[in-house]
């Protein structure tokens, strides 16, 4: 039975190698997409088919005539919900936008996309001046129904990160006085300031003008829909990468994401604050308290948290959870105060990234306090980026038993990841 069984074993080791041997194990991948055909007019000549008029107006390119083939680069993208429902393509030439009747472009006409467009059977036309390419339907162009659209688009090769090929330092007072093929293209504005930086959001139902170092405004305009549109304006100066577009004579301007927004100081905002410590340790405010205990006061002249020490004390206040992860940065702001005098010894502060439930178990770290003005302390700590987690918390230990301690102003300041 022992020489069967290692004969039996060897059979199988050698069928199994045949069998491995015989199979490619090497994953499918799908071939790139190609376009057999080439293109035979620019994205300037095609433009040059339709008159753009003081109304919307538009011509149709004839099925029935020779085909008219362009091709070009994306540079839009939707993925971010900005650039709804369309796609820009350009060529060295200029750019049109393409009306698609899909809210996820973005998965089949990636940026840097090359893709050529058979534009028979389309309609060119404009809209308050802007070049567009889709079906004219009464008074308006209208999305290329998306089962159509391989009628007309065709993908080739790999997609490559677009760049600007244009850069402004200045824009006139009119659209009519720009190129007109610097419009539907990726731009990018430098020495850019939002004139709403710091208090205004990317949308906030209406178009943010965007100030040039060089002269002249440009409106932006951003969906609600966009995942960055509650998200405040940065402050000072910078560069801004989108396509550049018009509203009759307004120059205008659309980002795809946050990543086109480059080269400003980061936009700091409050995330957390205590406003009514009267109810703080019903908001997730906490205290683990030996001796003297953590109170509340709220009046006149002083809003925060207090402890004195009468007894042997050993008394913890602890934050609730503030979450961190999503910043790029923060500072812990409060205002402390020792009117008897204080020291590091008997009153410190501290933060953790990792909270047990247990602040005798949880590891802490201390926050360095200065004691020098017993008439208050303001407090300006820059949370390291070890921190800047779901789990921040920050605490107070109190272990003097013949001084007091009062806390105020306690906030966090962040700007978000870039």
């Amino acid at each position: 039975m022992k020489i069967f069984h290692k004969i039996y074993l060897g059979l199988t080791v050698v069928l199994m190698g045949c069998f491995l041997a015989s199979c490619d194990l090497t994953p499918d991948v799908a071939p790139l997409a190609t376009y057999e055909g080439t293109a035979n007019t620019t994205i300037a000549d095609l433009l040059a088919m339709h008159q753009i008029g003081s109304s919307d107006s538009y011509v149709h390119i004839s099925e029935d005539s020779a085909d008219i083939i362009i091709s070009g680069i994306v540079t839009s993208s939707d993925e971010h919900g900005n650039c709804y429902k369309y796609i820009c393509i350009e060529d060295s030439t200029g750019g049109i936008q393409i009306q698609i009747n899909n809210t996820a472009l973005f998965n089949k006409y990636r940026l840097g996309q090359r893709v050529f467009v058979k534009c028979n059977g389309l309609d060119l036309g404009d809209y308050r001046k802007l070049p567009q390419m889709g079906i004219w339907l009464g008074s308006k162009m209208e999305h290329i129904p998306n089962n159509k659209t391989y009628m007309y688009i065709f993908n080739d090769g790999a997609p490559v990160e677009p760049q600007p090929t244009i850069t402004l330092t200045s824009v006139p007072a009119s659209a009519n006085d720009l190129p007109a093929s610097y419009f539907n293209r990726l731009v990018r504005l430098e020495g850019a300031t939002f004139v709403d930086g710091g208090v205004g959001t990317f949308y906030d139902y209406y178009s943010k003008d965007i100030r040039l170092s060089g002269g002249g405004i440009v409106k932006m305009r951003t969906s609600n829909y966009a995942d960055f549109s509650n998200k405040i304006l940065p402050e000072g100066t910078g560069s801004l990468v989108g396509i550049l577009t018009r509203y009759n004579n307004d120059i205008q301007f659309v980002i795809r994401s946050l990543d086109d927004v480059q080269g400003f100081p980061p936009s700091t905002e409050t995330i957390f604050s205590v406003n009514n410590y009267l109810n703080a340790f019903n908001e997730g405010w906490s205290q683990v308290a030996s001796g003297s205990s953590w109170n509340v006061l709220s009046n006149i002249n002083f809003n925060g948290f207090y402890i004195t020490g009468s007894e042997a004390t050993d008394s913890w206040l602890v934050s609730p959870a503030i979450d961190l992860s999503s910043k790029g940065g923060a500072n812990l702001l409060f205002t402390h105060r020792a009117p008897q005098g204080g020291d590091a010894l008997s009153m410190r502060a501290c933060y953790t990234a990792n909270y047990t439930g247990d602040v005798h178990t949880t590891q802490w770290t201390e926050i360095p306090l200065d004691f020098s003005n017993t008439a208050g302390q303001d407090l300006n700590f820059a949370i390291p980026e070890s921190a800047l987690t779901s789990g921040f918390r920050i605490a107070y230990r109190f272990t003097s038993s013949n001084s007091s301690w009062y806390i105020s102003n306690i906030s966090i300041t962040a700007f978000d990841k870039r």
